[in-house]
């Protein structure tokens, strides 16, 4: 089932690049400036329909001549017992197409092998994410976490060299809400049939905007609220469509310095790491109906 969503979503092409028929997806099966992959792209692009049947992308997008690159949903190991789901906003993407967060299998090496490349790359999401989940550091602790974990963004699709909002839009020669209405329209096509896909038992949002979708399109009511101590951000929880809710800050950008591996204050990610491990291991949180938690 996950291919046919993932071939609706990237085209079979560029699906077949990445998963495998172990239903894998291999990092560096990547492709950076390829005159027919980029071509590629485009025709995937103008393929796509909204939930109406009308053109995903709109037309004014296409007034400028720009290079569009593609972020491939990832995971490691096999496509099973995905129970984190996360999701994030728009990429920012560099080639053709590529997997979010470089997040998947390596060539030629095995689960342990791979999870330990991941973690070792000490500037990325993955190491910190794995330390805010993980207490004791073992090969096998660290491949059991990251194997639970498979990532997506609300909108797949961006011109290439354009990481935030106003760069997109300069590049496009449009406005904001014309991009966060384009976002939105992805997000209404693809993302519930792709968590019902993958069925995990966590939906965890990082960043203001998916976390807007899910309130204002999806009908999400946050019914907890998680101070992190020493900072202004909170984890909220909830529960939408039989499936646990937890919106989180942005885990990258400024964020991550200032919460995730903050050395000012240390406290800051202790907190958030005490909260999400206490919503992991009693999900019956994520529905409490009580306005904070601890």
């Amino acid at each position: 089932m996950i291919r046919n969503i993932l071939e609706e979503k990237y085209g079979a092409y560029i699906t077949n690049q990445f998963l495998n028929d172990r239903n894998e997806v291999i990092r560096e099966n990547l492709n950076v400036d390829g005159v027919e992959e980029q071509q590629e792209v485009i025709r995937v692009l103008k393929s796509l329909k909204d939930i109406n049947g009308n053109s995903l992308v709109p037309d004014k997008f296409w007034n400028n001549p720009v290079d569009w690159g593609l972020d491939f949903s990832s995971w490691i190991g096999n496509f099973d017992n995905k129970d984190l789901f996360f999701v994030g906003a728009e990429p920012h993407v560099y080639n053709n197409y590529q997997l979010v967060y470089d997040f998947g299998n390596y060539r030629g090496k095995d689960l342990t092998e791979t999870a330990k490349e991941h973690f070792n790359r000490e500037s990325d999401i993955w190491h910190y994410l794995t330390k805010i989940f993980v207490e004791d550091m073992t090969d096998s602790n660290i491949t059991a976490f990251l194997s639970r974990c498979y990532i997506t963004d609300l909108c797949h699709i961006v011109p290439k060299y354009c990481g935030q909002v106003k760069d997109i839009c300069k590049k496009l020669s449009i406005s904001a809400s014309d991009w966060k209405v384009c976002r939105t329209a992805v997000a209404q096509r693809f993302l519930l049939k792709e968590i019902e896909a993958v069925n995990p038992e966590f939906v965890i949002l990082h960043g203001n905007p998916s976390r807007e979708f899910f309130c204002k399109e999806l009908g999400l009511n946050f019914t907890g609220v998680c101070p992190i101590e020493d900072s202004k951000f909170t984890i909220q929880t909830g529960k939408l469509n039989g499936y646990k809710v937890i919106s989180i800050p942005h885990l990258k950008g400024d964020v991550r310095n200032k919460l995730w591996i903050c050395k000012k204050y240390p406290g800051r990610p202790e907190s958030a790491k005490r909260i999400l491990n206490g919503l992991i291991d009693n999900p019956q949180v994520c529905i409490s109906a009580y306005a904070t938690c601890s």
